[in-house]
């Protein structure tokens, strides 16, 4: 696997890593799971980032917010993969929900 190391990262290493780790030649774990696999992990990271919430401790929240969206990263990588939508098909909807339900936009 071949990903460049960097003191910081953004929102496009963490697809570009994804997609490396779900590669042939990437993580074994990872490019095996399913939705199915790691539903679980998902609930998990969401109830984790709720903690942090209630806990009013941003540490742990920022922590725990990067393993949902790598959740959701991951998800959408399974669904590129089969071709059916990609992380940016998420965005965008996402993104149109909201100006819909926010008309003073």
């Amino acid at each position: 696997m071949d990903f460049t190391i960097k003191e910081h990262y953004d929102f496009s290493d963490l697809l570009a890593l994804t997609k490396a780790l779900r590669a042939p030649d990437g993580c074994p774990w990872d490019s095996v799971q399913t939705h199915a696999s790691v539903r679980r992990n998902f609930i998990e990271e969401v109830y984790e980032a709720c903690e942090g919430i209630d806990q009013d401790d941003p540490a742990h929240l920022c922590e725990e917010l990067g393993d949902v969206l790598y959740q959701v990263a991951f998800h959408a990588d399974i669904e590129r993969e089969a071709g059916r939508f990609t992380m940016d098909d998420v965005v965008d909807g996402i993104c149109k929900k909201l100006v819909a339900r926010h008309p003073f936009l």
